[in-house]
């Protein structure tokens, strides 16, 4: 399990997670009976998509300031959230 989660992880924290997450947003939307040609639709689109493009480009700032691929970030995030059992102290 943990290969999938990290490869998600991966995905999730790219640029390419917030166009998905925003598609995804538009879907439940959808789903739930919002009129595509009113604002109510196309401003909790706007506002997520802004808010989260905005994490976005400055965590990759700082990826590349630090050196860091894309996978050392996703091993770094996955570790603080999923410890290894190597890593842990016995109890």
């Amino acid at each position: 399990m943990r290969p999938v989660f990290k490869v998600l992880l991966t995905w999730a924290l790219s640029p390419v997670g917030t166009l998905l997450n925003t598609g995804l947003l538009a879907a439940v939307l959808l789903l739930a009976g919002a009129e595509t040609h009113r604002v109510l639709f196309w401003l909790p689109l706007a506002v997520f998509f802004g808010v989260s493009g905005f994490y976005d480009v400055s965590a990759f700032v700082v990826q590349r300031r630090k050196g860091l691929t894309s996978n050392q970030v996703a091993d770094a995030v996955f570790e603080r959230l999923w410890p290894s059992r190597e890593t842990e102290e016995p109890r």
